[in-house]
């Protein structure tokens, strides 16, 4: 060991530490490491804003979000927008749900039709979740 490590390890068995202290010391690192977590996950929110030509709610949209992808979030403020989501509902047809999502230079970057409003949500979150892995 070089001599520094054996000073400091000299110093640190002569400081007096009872061991509640260690286990206080312990509960307050699992608590600021928790805590940095919930901050960290908070801060990552992928935001999608609806375009002007969608017809599905945004309330029905959020729901299956909520349902499918937490950490995906509707905004109503564009700047704050990682994604623009034009969700539109055909009514009648085969697949009457068609999404399209633009990245931030409305650029389209993904396209899904769907039978169901629960599926197109699962293929745009699957597709976001993709593209944050990267």
């Amino acid at each position: 060991m070089p001599t520094s490590f054996n000073n400091l390890q000299a110093h640190y068995d002569e400081v007096p530490c009872s061991r509640s202290d260690d286990m206080k010391l312990s509960a307050l690192a699992v608590a600021f490491l928790a805590l940095a977590a919930t901050c960290r996950s908070q801060d990552h929110k992928t935001r999608i804003i609806l375009t002007a030509e969608s017809s599905v709610s945004a309330a029905e949209v959020g729901k299956s979000l909520d349902k499918h992808c937490p950490d995906v979030v509707l905004t109503i403020e564009q700047p704050k927008s990682d994604f623009m989501l034009e969700a539109v509902n055909k009514g009648g047809g085969r697949k009457p749900y068609k999404f399209t999502l633009f990245d931030h230079t409305s650029d389209r970057v993904f396209s899904t039709e769907t039978t169901r409003l629960d599926n197109a949500v699962k293929d745009v979150c699957d597709y976001v979740q993709k593209r944050r892995q990267k």
